[in-house]
C-alpha cells in the first residue's frame, strides 16, 4: 500500500477579492488564510504519516513570487523532513518557472519537475516502487497537448502517478483552457492515479483510473465558495480510497433569503439574522441574496444597502465570525408587472442586451480597460460567465438610474 496527499492551487499570498465590509483589524487574519491552509496540509501529511506529498501547480499566485511566500513554503516543507516525507511539485500557469536567481532553494526532500516531461522513481518506507511523471510550466500559456509527451506506465514499478496542471476537455469551467487533455488520453497511459491542478473545485473525473482535481485549499473570493481542501489517497490493490481533507480557515458562503412576505425592517432583520445564524462555519465571508417584495417601501430597501445593517448582524455572532461582504437585493415584481423600459422599447431593449452579451461587442467596449491599464492583468478573463454578470449588473444600474424599480436588482 502507498499513501499520499494530493494538493494543488495553493496561490500563496494571493489577494482576497471583495472585502470592502471587513474590519481592518481582521484583514491580516484573512490574508494569512492561504498560508494557514498550507500549514494544515503539512499537518495532515504528518498526522497520516504519508509516503509523499504531491502539489499539482500554482503554488504561488504570480510568477514574481513574494519572499514571504517562498519562506513559508520552504519552512513548511522542511517540517516533513524528520518524518521522511518527500514532496513532488509542478509549477502551473500562475507560478511558471523562470530564472532561479531570485528564488529561494527548496529543502532536500523536495523535487520540482522541469519544463519538459520527466519521470522519476521513488521507494516508499514499505519498499513499494512508485513512478511519478509531470512537468512544470515555463510560460504563462501552454496550449499544446503536453499529455502526448507522457510515457505509458513503467512496467517495473508498483504504482505510477501522473501530475498535470491543465484543462479536461468537455468540462464546464470558468478557468482558461491550459494544457488540454482528454479522459481517453489519461487512460491510455495506464497510470494508477492522476493528480490534477488548475480547476479550483474538488471533483472526481474518473474512477478507473482514479482522476481527481483536488481543488484549491483556500477560497479567495465569492465564486470559490464552500469547503476547500486536499486529498488523502490510499492505493492498495485492489482497494483504492480517496478522502477529502478540509483545510480552509475562511469559508466563502452564499445565503439566499426570501423576504417577499416581510413588510417591515424589523421582520427583515430577524429573518436575515436567523438565516445567517444557520451557517455553522467558524469563519464565514457571506454573500447575501435577498429577495424582497415590489411593495416594500424604498426607505426600507435603502436601509438594506447601508453598511450598519450588516454590522449589526455581527453583534449576534458571538461564537463565530460571520461577515457579510456583499449583498444583492432583488425586487420581485408582481405577476402582471413589467419593467417600463421593456414595455416602451421591448425589441430594442432585448436586442441591446443580447448583443452586448456576445463576446465581440463586449470586447470592443472593454478593450481599452483590458489593454491599456497596468492593473488589467488582475481582471477576470472575459469568458461567458463574467460577460453575462457584467451585462446584468450594468442593466440593473441603468434601471435604477432611470427610476425603474420594477425588475431591478439593488446592489451595494
Amino acid at each position: 500500500m502507498i499513501q499520499f496527499i494530493h494538493a494543488a492551487d495553493l496561490h500563496l499570498d494571493s489577494p482576497f477579492k471583495g472585502l470592502r465590509r471587513i474590519p481592518k483589524e481582521l484583514l491580516s487574519t484573512i490574508k494569512q488564510a492561504t498560508f494557514d491552509a498550507l500549514t494544515k496540509i503539512v499537518d495532515e501529511a504528518i498526522s497520516h504519516q504519508v509516503d509523499f506529498l504531491l502539489i499539482s501547480g500554482d503554488i504561488y499566485d504570480v510568477e514574481d513570487r513574494s519572499i514571504k511566500a517562498q519562506v513559508v513554503l520552504k519552512r513548511e516543507l522542511e517540517r516533513l523532513i524528520p518524518h521522511n516525507i518527500h514532496v513532488f511539485i509542478i509549477h502551473g500557469n500562475h507560478d511558471y518557472q523562470t530564472s532561479q536567481q531570485d528564488h529561494l532553494a527548496l529543502p532536500e526532500n523536495t523535487h520540482v519537475f522541469p519544463n519538459t516531461v520527466e519521470t522519476i522513481e521513488t521507494t516508499t518506507k514499505t519498499g513499494k516502487r512508485v513512478a511519478i511523471t509531470g512537468f512544470s510550466y515555463d510560460k504563462k500559456w501552454i496550449e499544446e497537448r503536453k499529455i502526448s509527451e507522457y510515457p505509458t506506465r513503467h512496467p517495473q514499478v508498483d504504482y505510477h502517478i501522473g501530475l498535470l496542471h491543465g484543462y479536461a476537455e468537455g468540462q464546464q469551467t470558468d478557468h482558461a483552457r491550459y494544457a488540454p487533455f482528454s479522459f481517453n488520453e489519461l487512460r491510455q497511459k495506464q497510470y494508477d492515479y492522476w493528480a490534477l491542478g488548475h480547476i479550483h473545485k474538488f471533483q472526481q473525473l474518473a474512477s478507473d483510473p482514479l482522476i481527481y482535481y483536488s481543488g484549491n485549499p483556500q477560497g479567495r473570493h465569492r465564486k470559490e465558495e464552500g469547503e476547500k481542501g486536499c486529498l488523502l489517497v490510499e492505493l492498495n490493490e485492489p482497494n483504492k480510497q480517496v478522502t477529502f481533507l478540509p483545510t480552509a480557515q475562511v469559508i466563502w458562503t452564499n445565503i439566499e433569503v426570501d423576504l417577499t412576505e416581510k413588510t417591515t425592517l424589523n421582520s427583515i432583520f430577524e429573518a436575515v439574522k436567523e438565516a445567517v445564524s444557520q451557517d455553522e462555519n467558524t469563519f464565514s465571508l457571506i454573500t447575501l441574496h435577498l429577495t424582497v417584495s415590489n411593495d416594500l417601501p424604498s426607505s426600507v430597501i435603502k436601509k438594506l444597502e447601508q453598511l450598519d445593517f450588516y454590522e449589526a448582524l455581527q453583534l449576534y455572532s458571538e461564537q463565530s465570525f460571520h461577515y457579510i461582504v456583499e449583498s444583492k437585493v432583488s425586487v420581485q415584481a408582481g405577476e402582471n408587472e413589467v419593467v417600463s423600459l421593456k414595455k416602451v422599447f421591448p425589441t430594442a431593449w432585448e436586442t441591446a442586451i443580447e448583443e452586448m452579451k456576445k463576446s465581440k461587442a463586449f470586447n470592443i467596449e472593454t478593450d481599452e480597460l483590458y489593454n491599456s491599464y497596468v492593473h488589467s492583468k488582475y481582471l477576470n478573463p472575459r469568458d461567458d460567465r463574467y460577460r453575462n454578470e457584467i451585462v446584468e449588473r450594468a442593466m440593473n444600474l441603468l434601471l435604477q438610474d432611470l427610476g425603474d424599480k420594477e425588475g431591478a436588482e439593488y446592489e451595494d
